[in-house]
């Protein structure tokens, strides 16, 4: 989910196994092969001026954050941006990732995350520069990839949730984690990273682009696009 793309800073929100909620510091960004024979890519730069405006920003709207000035990102990071700029030599725009955890339960609420993006967009219209600013939310909609549920797809419930977090995005705050582990399987409550990336969006939005295929037997794939109105 994103604004229109320009000039500027790249925002990612992304999954994270340690800390509820982690952003970078860094002066730029690497990946590893996490062990499914991903590609290591070029470093991704970021522009640290405006990523501890926004750290700051975050931790005056009380949200208590994990800075890191040295951190790797993983294939929630580089998948979005390999689709965005798929044969970069340098990439375009600076970046800046901030990870909720999505694994280690408990997981942050829905509510949390909506508030965690409504900050991060004050922070980005509070910044002093005229820039452009896109930002991502990665992740899964209905999947689970193991256990008795394994392959789980809730074709219903995801074209519920896109819809919704482009005209209503506050009605998708009733579920709960376990609603959304119950809904939308184990690996679905990746959906709170889309929910972050929509409260940045202030105000009306336009759909830019909407897309939902199920390609294969354990995941559906899905891209959402939208404009501030």
């Amino acid at each position: 989910m994103y604004t229109t793309v320009a000039p500027g800073s790249t925002l990612t929100v992304a999954g994270n196994v340690s800390g509820q909620l982690t952003i970078g510091a860094a002066a730029e960004y690497r990946n590893d092969d996490e062990g499914w024979g991903l590609p290591t890519l070029p470093p991704y730069p970021a522009d640290q001026r405006f990523s501890w405006h926004v750290i700051e920003s975050l931790v005056q709207d009380e949200f208590d954050l994990a800075t890191c000035q040295e951190m790797r990102v993983d294939h929630a990071f580089t998948v979005p941006m390999s689709l965005l700029w798929p044969e970069r030599v340098a990439m375009p725009a600076a970046t800046l990732p901030i990870a909720i955890n999505t694994v280690q339960h408990p997981l942050p609420t829905t509510q949390r995350c909506y508030r965690l993006g409504s900050a991060l967009g004050r922070a980005i219209e509070s910044y002093p520069e005229d820039v452009g600013v896109v930002v991502i939310g990665t992740g899964g909609l209905s999947h689970q990839l193991d256990g008795e549920r394994a392959g789980f797809i809730n074709r219903e419930f995801d074209l519920e949730c896109l819809d919704k977090i482009a005209t209503d995005p506050e009605a998708l705050l009733r579920y709960s984690i376990r609603d959304l582990v119950r809904l939308a399987g184990t690996q679905g409550v990746e959906l709170i990273m889309w929910i972050a990336a929509r409260g940045a969006l202030r105000g009306a939005v336009r759909t830019v682009h909407k897309h939902y295929h199920v390609p294969i037997s354990n995941t559906a794939g899905a891209r959402l696009a939208l404009e501030s109105a």
